[in-house]
């Protein structure tokens, strides 16, 4: 069983820079997210494991991971920093307190955002390469302009939804099942594959 990093940096005279990535990283984990600022200015060789650390509010500044992000059900985290860079997914499904997205924000995979209920808006110009899953965010009431999804795009219980940009280009299916307050469907959308149309919209 490997040694806690907390006990670890307990011991006296411990020099906490001493720790390598992995133990900086096992070292958030065990603090709940408490000390997450032992990363500000890393660049994460590989995925980063962050999920349920439900003490955990922010990321630290200037941030880069090269693999996958994954913090779903960090129930505590409200905000992203600017410039931060996933060059594979980011998976934030449940952060129920997460509010916005920094304009800044770069992902080369999957971008979850499913059941983030106080997700009110994302950044103008956002361009996602692969699959938005953006099902279950009842706070969402519009999405920004100019927004690109290569593959598909999930907003299936939307319900706060209104309408959606006339610019929207969407590479595969656009899921809106249970998107009960959206007025229409722009005839100006692109749409690789199918859209799934609200039932009161058929």
């Amino acid at each position: 069983m490997p040694q806690s990093i907390l006990n670890k940096i307990r011991q006296p005279g411990f020099d906490i820079n001493r720790l390598n990535q992995k133990e900086k990283i096992q070292l958030v984990r065990e603090s709940d997210g408490l000390l997450i600022n032992i990363l500000e200015g890393e660049t994460i060789n590989g995925d980063l494991y962050l999920e349920g650390c439900t003490s955990l509010t922010y990321l630290p500044d200037n941030l880069k991971v090269d693999g996958d992000l994954y913090l779903e059900k960090c129930t505590s985290l409200t905000h992203l920093p600017d410039n931060l860079k996933v060059d594979g997914h980011l998976y934030l499904r449940g952060c129920t307190s997460l509010t916005h997205l920094p304009n800044n924000l770069k992902v080369g995979g999957y971008l979850c955002l499913g059941g983030c209920i106080s997700l009110t808006h994302l950044p103008n110009n956002l361009k996602v390469d692969e699959y938005l899953y953006l099902d279950g965010c009842t706070s969402l009431t519009h999405l920004p302009n100019n927004l690109k999804v290569g593959r598909s795009l999930y907003l299936e219980g939307c319900t706060s939804l209104t309408h959606l940009p006339d610019s929207l280009k969407v590479g595969g299916d656009l899921h809106l099942e249970g998107c009960t307050s959206l007025r229409e469907i722009p005839k100006s959308i692109e749409v690789g594959d199918k859209i799934y149309v609200p039932k009161h919209l058929k």
